[in-house]
């Protein structure tokens, strides 16, 4: 999947905000080709999160490889930080009970707009 999109170091408290407005520019500046989604590429030793929101559009310039993922859905209140961390938890676990190991950043795609009072995402890691 080709994918544009923006990339901050981030503090918890300041990462809604900036998913929402990225989303809204990258949608002004490409063709939507699928929801939009966010990948958090680890921790900086100041405890600020890597935020990359992307945007599948056919005129981006990443591309996500074929992986399969292990993933669940959380809507409302379970969306919310710290409460989705338990999503986070529930897939580690999992995947460590059917014999696999996590690979690569975790991934929460928006099935609705994020800030919308019905949040619903899904939340993914890839798979080794």
């Amino acid at each position: 999947m080709r994918y544009a999109s923006r990339s901050k170091q981030l503090g918890a408290a300041a990462i809604d905000a900036y998913v929402q407005e990225s989303i809204t520019a990258l949608r002004r500046e490409f063709a939507a080709a699928g929801d939009p989604f966010t990948q958090y590429h680890g921790c900086s030793k100041a405890d600020e999160q890597i935020v990359e929101v992307c945007l599948p559009t056919n005129d981006g310039d990443n591309e996500l490889p074929e992986q399969q993922l292990i993933c669940t859905v959380v809507r409302g209140h379970e969306c919310d930080y710290p409460e989705i961390l338990a999503a986070y938890d529930a897939l580690a676990a999992h995947a460590k009970e059917i014999g696999r190991e996590l690979d690569g950043p975790p991934r929460e795609t928006y099935l609705v707009d994020p800030g919308n009072r019905t949040a619903q995402m899904e939340v993914a890691f890839p798979l080794l």
